[in-house]
């Protein structure tokens, strides 16, 4: 247990790929007649969504929560429903794998992985297939980014820019822009992907586009930057984590820290840890914003803050985190050993101003 009574963050390897063809092979036998009538598609998506589920239970295991298997399941029951997969779907995965792992599970997580795999059925007998949309009426430009959602799935790119172009005349600033507009419509076409209601190809499409205009608005040399900014004497180094591929959100955080004054060092993607080591002993970075979307990667974002808190040299920078696992699991910012967690933009720059009182 850490100081705050939660478990320590503790790496879990399971073999993915055996205990996967092991739990395919006792789907298949278990149902003959659902597995004949699936195509190779879907037979290979089965195989997919066991190793995913691993993957999912590795990381339950490592943070002794089964909300990480629970919520894959959850969505897994949503998307593959809209992919014509049996309503009932998820369950029979789930309960294939759990007679697996009783006879293939190491005896010190046995019993917890039983646990979680129960956990993992009831969460699935509390959810219908419907999920609401992103897109909330909360969001105070939700009808900004309902139109300019429109324009991306449409591929109309001048619309969609003269709805950013409005919103700006307006008087609404990049910052908000970001925040209200662009993350929920990141969120929304993932939504829309899930339920099978646009493709692969206009998903990246309207990352695509959001990158573009991203790029636009945050120009200090174009009219929509928001004018002069008061710089900080301060610096942040803004990564995804690893092997991670999905790096707009946390393009956005650097973008905000950016455009609130900090000096900003934006490293992307797929990027090793070491190199994000390096990088923030170079720039004397007072805070490190760090990214992941995918709870397998979860494992090198502990390397890195471990590394992090090792080194005498970036013992004291200030650690913020984001992204999926850590919206799923609230204290996991903490297991993990970060200083503090930020669920989007705006909620980051509050803060890097609570953990680092602001220097001129």
């Amino acid at each position: 247990m850490d100081q705050a009574g939660l478990p320590v963050y503790r790496p879990v390897k399971l073999d993915r790929d055996y205990l996967a063809e092991k739990a395919l092979d006792q789907f298949s036998r278990g149902h003959p007649g659902i597995w004949r009538t699936f195509s190779a598609f879907q037979k290979m998506r089965v195989l997919e969504e066991f190793r995913d589920s691993i993957s999912s239970l590795e990381e339950s295991l490592a943070i002794g929560n089964p909300a990480l298997l629970i919520e894959h399941s959850c969505w897994a029951k949503v998307h593959l429903t809209a992919l014509h997969f049996p309503k009932n779907h998820e369950h029979l995965v789930l309960v294939a794998l759990g007679e697996v792992l009783k006879q293939e599970m190491p005896p010190d997580f046995r019993n917890q992985a039983e646990a979680f795999i129960a956990g993992g059925l009831a969460g699935l007998d509390s959810i219908g297939t419907n999920i609401p949309s992103c897109i909330t009426p909360a969001n105070p430009h939700a009808d900004i980014a309902r139109s300019f959602l429109a324009a991306v799935i449409a591929a109309d790119q001048p619309l969609a820019g003269k709805v950013l172009e409005d919103a700006a005349g307006a008087g609404i600033p990049v910052k908000n822009i970001c925040i209200h507009v662009f993350e929920p419509v990141l969120q929304e076409t993932g939504r829309l992907w899930q339920l099978q209601q646009v493709s692969i190809a206009q998903e990246h499409f309207v990352t695509a586009t959001i990158e573009t205009f991203m790029a636009r608005l945050s120009d200090p040399g174009l009219p929509l930057s928001g004018g002069e900014m008061v710089r900080k004497a301060m610096t942040v180094v803004a990564a995804s984590v690893g092997p991670e591929l999905h790096d707009i959100g946390i393009r956005m955080v650097a973008d905000c820290f950016h455009m609130d004054g900090y000096d900003t060092y934006f490293i992307g993607a797929n990027t090793p840890v070491q190199s994000i080591l390096g990088a923030v002993q170079e720039r004397k970075a007072d805070v490190v914003a760090l990214s992941t979307t995918m709870p397998r990667h979860l494992p090198d974002v502990q390397y890195l803050i471990r590394s992090l808190r090792a080194d005498p040299g970036t013992a004291g920078v200030k650690i913020i985190v984001g992204g999926y696992p850590f919206r799923v699991v609230p204290e996991l910012w903490k297991q993990i050993g970060a200083d503090a967690y930020a669920g989007d933009a705006g909620e980051a720059i509050v803060v890097a101003s609570r953990l680092m009182p602001e220097r001129r």
